[in-house]
Order: structure tokens, then sequence, then C-alpha cells
């Protein structure tokens, strides 16, 4: 169970990102909820406020969860769930419920109308502030070539951070 911790986020989100098993989750009771694993973003301050900066491509299926709704999480889950995290990046959850077959679980925010995953070490409770689709004709061409061959472009999520949760054990270690 995951707890809000008053304590600023500590890490290198440079070293989380790449190392950690990050997952985004968008969604909310209406809609449902959808994840998928992240390695591209950042954290930062814009318009006053602490915000995330979330990239996903328009072909991922959680995409079109991302348009619908408002509330998005970002889980960080330990090394334990790794081979989780794996299957969850190389499954599409468009024809199967990719959660329940790599055996992980949503914890549902009644307050927030989001969800977060529950064996999650620390989590980043946001709201949807702002979306803009990464133009095409805007990149060098070393990154076309690199990144978007098939010009599957990714979409810019801006989202103000809300909430910062951590377990119990992380929790006393902070306070």
């Amino acid at each position: 169970m995951l707890r809000k911790s008053n304590q600023f986020y500590k890490e290198n989100i440079f070293r989380e990102l790449k190392e950690k098993n990050a997952i985004l989750t968008a969604g909310d009771k209406t809609h449902g909820f959808h994840s998928l694993t992240v390695s591209w973003g950042g954290i930062g301050v814009l318009w006053g406020c602490d915000v995330a900066f979330l990239f996903v491509r328009k072909s991922r299926f959680t995409h079109q969860f991302l348009e619908k709704c408002e509330s998005v999480t970002l889980s960080f889950l330990d090394e334990q769930y790794k081979d989780k995290v794996e299957f969850m990046g190389t499954h599409s959850g468009k024809d199967m419920d990719k959660m329940k077959a790599c055996g992980l679980s949503y914890t549902y925010d009644p307050d927030y109308d989001g969800a977060y995953i529950k064996e999650a070490s620390y989590c980043f409770k946001m709201k949807k502030l702002y979306e803009m689709e990464l133009s095409y004709d805007l990149l060098s061409e070393q990154l076309k070539e690199r990144f978007y061959p098939t010009k599957d472009m990714h979409t810019m999520y801006v989202c103000e951070i809300k909430q910062f949760l951590v377990t119990e054990e992380i929790y006393d270690t902070l306070y």
C-alpha cells in the first residue's frame, strides 16, 4: 500500500527512467484503465506547477486512454518485478488484459478517479494539463532515421504532479 509523502522526490529521474521499471497508467472509472512501460520523459516546473513530461506513440493502445482522460500515474517498480514489466512492454493490451496476464494489479483512487500499480515502490499521481503531437517535419534527419523511420510519432503530455506516493518502508526512511 502506498501513502502520500510530503517529501520532495529525491531520486535522479534520468537514472530511474533508464534503470527502474516505470509504468504509465491512464484512464478513469468511466473509460477503464490501461498501462504501458515508459523510458522517455522528465520532471520539471512549468506554469508554476511541478510537472512530468511524458511521451507516448500514437500507435500504442494506451494513447487513446490518454486522449480521453485527465488522470495519469507513473509507477516505479523494484527489480523483483522486472519480468512483469518486460511483459507489459512487449505485449499489446489491445487484445488481452496485460495486467492480469503478468500478475500485476491496479489500486483505484476514487478521490482522484485514477489508478496506479499496486506493486509500485513509489508513484506520481498526475492530471493532464497539455498535449502536443511531435512534428516529424521539425525533427533532425538523424532523429527521423533513428526513432521515426515509419513516422510513428509520439505525443508529448505535460502532467501536473498532484501527489507523490511511497511504500511504508520508504516513508519510514523519510520521516
